[in-house]
């Protein structure tokens, strides 16, 4: 893997001002960031880009944000990245749901940059973490 995508984060939002913020924010800890506006766009992106983390927004229309890691964590079942959801929802079954459907964590709206900046940080260290001890 080039030494560029390791540090990938891709983000999933229907609202291009969620991307615009999620870009910055994640641009600004030294990531690289491509944004997406489908689960649908995201796993036609999936297909050459191997991201370390997923930011994923849950309501979106189509395929919302669970469907949507179901279908990474069986579409491509070899991809060591984590899933973080983020979202306004906090309901006990979005969080149920959340971690059914594949996904690591959440975040919530409105975004706060250090707590997502510290999230990301968590997870890339544990996707390596995992990926070395294999």
């Amino acid at each position: 893997m080039a030494a560029g995508n390791d540090l990938l984060i891709v983000g999933v939002d229907d609202d291009p001002k969620s991307l615009v913020l999620l870009k910055r924010i994640v641009e600004s800890g030294g990531y690289s960031f491509v944004g997406v506006s489908s689960g649908k766009e995201l796993l036609q992106t999936l297909k050459s880009k191997k991201p370390r983390v997923i930011l994923m927004d849950i309501m979106m229309p189509g395929m919302n944000g669970f469907e949507a890691a179901i279908r990474v964590r069986t579409g491509f079942p070899d991809l060591a990245c984590a899933i973080i959801y983020v979202t306004a929802r906090q309901g006990e079954e979005d969080l149920r749901g959340g971690v059914a459907a594949g996904g690591n964590d959440f975040v919530l709206k409105p975004i706060n940059r250090e707590k997502l900046l510290s999230r990301i940080e968590k997870w890339i260290g544990r996707v390596h973490t995992i990926k070395t001890a294999i």
